[in-house]
């Protein structure tokens, strides 16, 4: 831990989750507390007010403003900083009970009460559900019960915590660690109101709302003021459904038996703390804890953390691993999780199923996935930052105009009121309080579109991000494949090359299948591994997961496979479950009728034949193998032998001696089908240019095959599995990289002191390659497993980023892994969308820009949408109503920003003539040409096909910035024009009846004729913008199939045409000069259609002109790409990595 200094007070620098947290202490100020009651007095409570709304944008400075910076020690506050974001927590004293020298139990002594201060209480807070002790100069944050201990020193109290009940212990750890129970804090309703509206845009709308009731505005500023308490309501709303949704979901307690004061008592599981001992039950609906098994064995299904509903076998920890290191992830064969159901028990030689409590509440593996679910890593998006951006811009545009407001009201000698409503008026003008309804207009049209397409969003500003979507991750397992795998077929020893009709499998070849496995009879019916399930079915035996057949056998069986009077019955002695490091699984079989053991194992077709005799593995082993594998199917080597032990030696065999000169008995080929609409769906984002990743936690050769047969990894793409492990003579690191199975080419990454990344190529050779990007590297793909992932991204970072820009296949993933890829992609720049089916894919779904569910349940509670389809096809229709969206929200602001613009420019023209529009002129242009468009140009659907180029998503993009100055300027120019003409005409009066009138009553001139060749040609050039704003391709169908924007176009130009051709005074609201030349009028219209020919040229030339596109990326200063992964790609076209091989396919 680092302790800087800031202002004469030490700041703490923790870890938490790979980022810095700094912690610095605060103490109420006496002297601060009487100085804000005076002001608050003095100022009518204003102070206060303000202090809670700093608290919602700025905990650190609300903590200043009453307290003083301390050591941690004298704190009652603690400011945590973390990415710049502030947060304050309080700190509490827990008292300890007792003499912790004379009653504290070992584990205490050593984790906890070293943090004891001299009054003998412990100094806690809470930041994120994380807890955090302070003691001295140091913050520690409490882990659960076995990090960094052996397991010898977690079961050293195997009657729990019943001799220290008395002395408080079990109060204590209960304090400090929490009630047992997920317990999703859930804010007070008004916090969700003030985090909405203490925004910059809410709290204009209240000033502008508030100077229009002044102006006898009021029609308007209610509809804003409704509109705008829709929008909050359906925010807040959402918000707090997901909340309750997650709270409901997760929360959940039950009866368990504990050991307490020598005996066991049934108590609430919210009561357990870390070294209970908790007696393990049949059928519990959910484990309340982790914890480690003590005795016995557990079927559980782990389906809330793998995703995959399969029973999994847990045992007890055997004696010789006691004073090895405990890591709840490495040793997930001993561990039971929280969340996983209980489907079977078999007690050992206690008779008896207990475990060790070691994590509870938001310790457990499940508490760690929800807290990923409640702080998600925030995503920034551009669009919604530069609209601050823009209002900044306006606001001095408008300062400018206000001043030449006041200038021109005084040269008028206007009243001080008057002037200073007008110049207030026009900072509403300019900056229109409709924005914050347009930027959620397009995005509400798409979440009725997604709903409707039967994909629900719980997080609406996701959909804009959605639209800017290049690179899709997917889980495998329910994903793109089925469920379940499907038997192809069984090759026997001496017949592996007779794919289309190869003979039965023999008996030894069935016994192995009917043997080797973990599968259990759950409810009647045979349950397990996918894998094993089907092995079984093949072997047509009659598996019985109980020893009722015991009398047959010599030794102690576990379970029983029978296969009729011809092939005999065998018991399961010993059962070596399958370890994902040596990819293999072994057992010990007993033959009833002779008393013959036997040794079967099963694995990976690589590791099989490592271990069995030369001389029984067959010539065309490795050609079956290759063919087989590039089918896309999923191989598992059967093998075995006689074991010649004695009946007491049976369990203490070493697993090395029982795995060596096997026999090799054949393969079992399995298939694991896809889903109908996986490769359609993966070929269209593929033709839309988002490169597409498959991350699963199944083994690498499975989703290597998947991957190809979907058309993820195409056909005459080079594929490459790397694997990393450390060189057994030196330190360094080596990368291989085997192409195909059968091609290697190997290469040493060697480790150097600094940094620099060295790639040494064994072959000697290094071309030149010269090539520009255009594009992803499609044609080179990397496959890798978690394990490669892992000690490259620890020990050679410089190489993640080839890793990172070419793999396409990452198999054996952990859900942290799986996060960890999305947020090593991000930094790539790449904008992910994540889609996943389980549990295990929550952290990656809430790290993401954007996560998919194809679940409902933790997963769906994690991710911003969530389908009711458990098919990929919902991910292109995602990403084409994001682009859709995000290019209708681009629009509507450009349309409402352009209606800004234009009505300040007419009005400052106005105030020249020392006049101004009329109130109903306004509300006709905010309700009728305004509002009707912005509901109507959102409504355009998105293209039927994904388009490969990105919408738009900047403010300041080049386009952007020449539309809106051009567009501007073209408006200015034809309403000056349309004032012009109107002077021309013969019964144009510039010192009529009205000036002379509204002259004698002290009133505000207002010169009729301009202001309503003005006000016409404004609402002319509204309409011109929602046509022209509505160009659809790529992104959006065509403006004549969305049919409320042809509706409103009609409406509003029949309405305008119909209060423009009636005589003045059957409108008199509206305050239109007698117009009397039915021509002019028919001249304005003829005016507004030169501008929309105009305006339709302006919006075209961009897409069109190329110099002219060049010109402006050359006037933006724009030198080199804007993601980092272009460049990387850049550097590998024209380089020689990993071999020359791979250059001949980099030319995409």
């Amino acid at each position: 831990m680092k302790v800087t200094e800031e202002a004469g007070t030490s700041v703490f620098h923790l870890t938490r989750n790979g980022k810095d947290l700094g912690c610095k202490g605060f103490r109420r100020d006496t002297t601060k507390l009487i100085i804000f009651i005076i002001l608050s007095v003095l100022l009518a409570g204003l102070p206060i007010l303000m202090y809670f709304m700093i608290d919602y944008r700025s905990q650190r400075l609300r903590t200043k403003l009453l307290n003083s910076g301390c050591h941690i020690t004298q704190a009652r506050y603690i400011v945590v900083t973390e990415n710049t974001k502030t947060t304050r927590c309080r700190v509490r004293p827990v008292k300890y009970p007792g003499s912790p020298q004379g009653s504290a139990h070992p584990y205490l002594l050593r984790n906890i009460c070293r943090y004891l201060n001299r009054d003998h209480t412990f100094l806690v807070f809470q930041y994120k559900l994380d807890t955090y002790l302070i003691c001295n100069n140091d913050i520690v944050r409490l882990n659960s019960l076995g990090s960094g201990e052996t397991f010898e020193s977690v079961l050293e109290h195997k009657s729990g915590w019943s001799g220290d009940v008395s002395g408080g212990t079990v109060a204590l750890l209960r304090e400090l660690f929490g009630t047992n129970v997920l317990n999703v804090p859930l804010p007070p309703l008004i916090s969700f109101i003030l985090q909405e509206i203490l925004t910059f845009f809410y709290i204009f709308q209240l000033f502008s709302c508030i100077l229009w009731y002044t102006n006898d505005y009021e029609i308007y500023a209610t509809m804003i003021i409704v509109m705008s308490v829709i929008s909050v309501a359906s925010t807040t709303y959402l918000s707090r459904k997901t909340i309750l949704k997650l709270r409901r979901a997760v929360r959940y307690e039950c009866n368990v038996k504990v050991w307490r004061g020598n005996s066991l008592e049934s108590v609430k599981s919210g009561c357990l703390v870390p070294g209970d001992v908790v007696k393990i039950e049949e059928n519990q609906a959910q484990l309340p804890f982790d914890g480690i098994l003590m005795s016995g064995n557990v079927v559980v299904n782990e389906a809330m953390l793998t995703g995959e509903s399969v029973p999994v076998l847990k045992n007890p920890v055997p004696q010789d691993r006691l004073k090895d290191g405990y890591d709840s992830e490495k040793d997930d064969v001993y561990t039971l999780y929280s969340g996983t159901s209980v489907l079977q028990c078999r007690p050992g030689k206690s008779g008896e199923v207990f475990a060790v409590v070691t994590g509870t509440g938001f310790m457990t593996k499940k508490g760690s996935t929800i807290k990923f679910m409640l702080f998600p890593t925030k995503q920034k998006f551009k669009f919604y930052s530069e609209a601050i951006t823009y209002v900044k811009i306006m606001g001095v545009f408008g300062l400018c105009g206000m001043i030449y407001s006041v200038v021109s009201g005084v040269r008028a000698s206007m009243g001080a009121g008057e002037v200073i409503k007008g110049a207030l008026d026009l900072m509403t003008i300019i900056i229109a309080p409709s924005l914050p309804l347009a930027l959620s207009i397009a995005v509400f049209y798409a979440i009725r579109r997604l709903k409707r397409q039967k994909i629900k969003c719980c997080i609406p500003n996701s959909i804009n991000v959605a639209g800017k979507i290049k690179l899709a991750v997917f889980d495998k397992t329910g994903t793109l494949t089925e469920e379940g795998l499907t038997l192809h077929t069984v090759l026997s020893s001496g017949h592996l090359s007779e794919f289309q009709k190869p003979p039965p499998p023999d008996l030894p070849t069935r016994v192995c299948l009917a043997t080797c496995h973990s599968l259990s009879i759950i409810d009647g019916r045979v349950r397990g591994d996918p894998l094993d399930e089907t092995g079984l079915e093949t072997s047509m035996f009659v598996f019985k997961d109980s020893n009722e057949l015991q009398a047959r056998f010599q030794n102690e069986i576990s379970s029983s496979a029978s296969g009729g009077p011809d092939t005999g019955t065998y018991g399961v002695i010993k059962i070596i479950p399958f370890e994902s490091q040596l990819k293999r699984m072994t057992v010990i079989v007993e033959e009833a009728d002779t008393g013959q053991l036997h040794v079967y194992c099963k694995g990976a077709p690589e590791q099989i034949k490592q271990h069995c005799d030369p001389t029984t593995v067959p010539s065309d082993f490795t050609f079956a193998l290759n063919a087989l594998s590039k089918m896309g199917y999923r191989i598992i080597a059967l093998s075995g032998k006689p074991l010649h032990v004695g009946s007491r030696d049976v369990q203490t065999v070493p697993r090395e001696t029982l795995e060596e000169n096997l026999t090799f008995y054949g393969l079992l080929v399995l298939s694991n089908k896809l889903k109908p609409s996986t490769t359609p769906a993966i070929e269209e984002l593929v033709k839309a240019d988002v490169r597409v990743v498959m991350c699963t936690g199944d083994n690498l050769l499975t989703a290597t095959s998947v991957g190809r047969e979907c058309g993820m990894i195409p056909d005459h793409a080079a594929l490459y599995t790397v694997k990393a492990s450390f060189s057994p003579t030196t330190d360094d690191l080596v990368v291989s990289y085997v192409r195909d199975e059968t091609d290697t080419a190997q290469f040493s990454v060697s480790d150097t002191r600094d940094t620099k990344l060295s790639i040494s190529h064994q072959n000697g050779k290094n071309p030149d390659v010269d090539m520009r990007y255009r594009g992803p590297l499609r044609k080179v793909h990397l496959a890798l497993d978690g394990e490669t992932f892992g000690l490259i991204h620890q020990y050679k970072p410089l190489l993640m980023d080839k890793i990172i820009v070419t793999g396409t296949i990452f198999a054996r993933f952990s859900p942290d892994q799986k996060m960890l890829l999305v947020e090593e992609l991000q930094k790539r720049d790449y904008t992910v969308v994540m889609c996943g089916d389980g549990a295990n894919d929550c952290e990656a779904l809430q790290h993401a820009n954007v996560g998919i569910a194809l679940s409902k349940c933790e997963a769906s509670l994690a991710a911003p949408f969530s389908s009711s389809i458990f098919e990929i096809s919902c991910v292109p229709l995602l990403l084409k109503e994001g682009q859709g969206a995000l290019e209708n929200g681009m629009a509507v602001f450009r349309f409402t920003a352009m209606y800004s613009i234009i009505q300040y420019l007419s009005v400052i023209v106005l105030v020249r003539y020392n006049s101004l529009l009329g109130d109903f002129q306004y509300l006709f242009e905010d309700l009728v040409m305004v509002l009707l468009f912005d509901f109507a140009l959102g409504y355009t659907r998105p293209a039927r096909t994904l388009s490969a180029k990105r919408p738009i998503g900047s403010l300041l993009h080049p386009f952007i910035l020449y539309s809106f100055i051009l567009q501007t300027g073209v408006a200015v120019a034809f309403i000056l024009l349309a004032m012009y003409l109107v002077q021309q005409q013969p019964y144009y009066d510039p010192f009529g009846q009205e000036r002379r009138d509204a002259a004698q009553n002290d009133e505000q001139y207002v010169p009729l004729y301009e202001t309503t060749a003005n006000f016409v040609m404004s609402c002319c050039q509204y309409m011109i913008c929602a046509l022209v704003f509505s160009i659809g391709h790529p992104h959006r169908r065509a403006v004549y199939t969305n049919i409320p924007m042809i509706i409103a176009t009609l409406s509003a130009l029949f309405i305008l045409a119909l209060v423009v051709f009636l005589p003045a005074d059957m409108v008199p609201k509206l305050e239109f000069a007698d117009i009397q030349s039915n021509e002019f009028k028919l001249g304005i219209f003829g005016l507004a259609a030169a501008n929309l020919v105009v305006a339709y040229g302006i919006e075209y030339s961009y897409r069109l002109i190329t110099p002219l596109r060049n010109l402006l990326r050359y006037l933006r200063c724009k030198k080199g790409y804007k993601n980092k992964f272009k460049y990387l790609i850049d550097d590998l076209n024209g380089g020689n990595w990993p071999e020359d091989e791979i250059k001949g396919y980099c030319d995409c």
